[in-house]
């Protein structure tokens, strides 16, 4: 009968577990690379579509920044005309709201929600 050392089959067992941790540690971390690639393209994708919005008020006149540079993007005395505004300087753009004077935040918002309302009721 043939002995077999048990040793040697734990080493070699041992080897092979490693060996397979290794090997999958590998694809693992490539794989997680190429992932990490295509979400940063995609983010960057989608940040070059968006524009913030930093808004100001002045005399009734709502004045938009970008919130990036704080070049000025646009200006209007209603939410509709500064949709107008945007849209006609950034047509292949969209705009989000990244802050400002956090009354005239409030009451932007409290717009947008009104005029989104309105958009999507019937006979509008």
């Amino acid at each position: 009968m043939m002995e077999i050392d048990v040793g040697a089959v734990l080493i070699g067992v041992g080897l092979g577990i490693g060996l397979v941790a290794l090997w999958g540690g590998y694809h693992y971390h490539r794989i997680k690379r190429q992932v990490d690639q295509i979400i940063n393209k995609a983010i960057a994708e989608a940040e070059d579509q968006l524009i913030g919005l930093e808004i100001e008020v002045d005399n009734h006149t709502y004045f938009c920044y970008n919130s990036k540079d704080k070049q000025f993007v646009c200006q209007g005395s209603t939410v509709a005309e500064i949709k107008k505004a945007f849209q006609e300087r950034f047509p292949d753009k969209t705009a989000y709201l990244a802050g400002g004077d956090p009354e005239v935040v409030a009451e932007f918002k409290t717009e947008l929600l009104r005029l989104g309302i309105n958009e999507n009721s019937p006979g509008q």
